[in-house]
C-alpha cells in the first residue's frame, strides 16, 4: 500500500471512529437523562446542548490557523537540510490531518444522531465545502518532498516564499 492510500485510509478510519464515538456519546447522555431514577450529574446532562458542542467543533478558525502554521513550519523546514525536520513536518501534517478528521467525524456523528432525533439540518453544503479546504491544503503540501524542494536553490527559494506568503493569506482568505 502506498503512503497516500495509507494516509487516506487513516483519515477515513479516524473520521468514522469519531463519528461512531459521537453517536454513542449522545446516546449515553440522552439515555442517562431518560432514566426513571436519579443518577449523579443527571441535571447537568439534561441541560447539555449538543448544538453548542457542534458549534465549537465546527468552528473553522482552528483548522485554518493550523493550516497556516503548517505552511509556515514547512517553509521554515526548507531553510534547513535536516532529516529530523523533514520527518517532523511529515508527522505534523499527519497530526493535523487526524485532528481535522476527528473533528469532522465527531460533528458528523452528532449530525446523524440529531437528524435521527428529528432536529433540523444544521450543516449546509457551503460549510462542508469550506471545511474541506484546510485539510486538502495540508494534504497536498505534505505530499511535496522537502528534499526535492531543496534540490535547487531557485526552487527552494520559490517554495519558501510561496509557503510563507500563503500562510497569512490562508487566515484571511479561507472561508470561516
Amino acid at each position: 500500500m502506498n503512503p497516500v492510500s495509507s494516509r487516506l485510509k487513516a483519515i477515513a478510519i479516524t473520521a468514522a471512529f469519531f463519528a461512531l464515538s459521537a453517536l454513542v456519546l449522545l446516546a449515553l447522555i440522552w439515555g442517562l437523562v431518560a432514566l426513571p431514577f436519579p443518577v449523579p450529574f443527571q441535571g447537568a446532562l439534561a441541560s447539555y446542548r449538543p448544538h453548542d458542542t457542534v458549534a465549537v467543533l465546527s468552528d473553522l478558525r482552528l483548522p485554518i490557523t493550523l493550516t497556516a502554521a503548517f505552511l509556515v513550519a514547512f517553509g521554515l523546514v526548507l531553510f534547513f537540510s535536516s532529516a529530523y525536520l523533514d520527518k517532523m513536518i511529515a508527522i505534523f501534517a499527519d497530526v493535523i490531518l487526524m485532528l481535522m478528521a476527528a473533528l469532522a467525524g465527531f460533528v458528523g456523528g452528532y449530525w446523524i444522531a440529531l437528524r435521527l432525533a428529528g432536529y433540523e439540518n444544521f450543516l449546509r453544503l457551503e460549510f462542508l465545502q469550506s471545511a474541506l479546504i484546510s485539510p486538502l491544503i495540508v494534504f497536498a503540501v505534505s505530499l511535496a518532498s522537502p528534499s526535492w524542494l531543496r534540490s535547487s536553490l531557485p526552487l527552494r527559494m520559490i517554495a519558501i516564499l510561496v509557503l510563507l506568503v500563503a500562510a497569512p493569506l490562508a487566515i484571511v482568505l479561507l472561508p470561516r
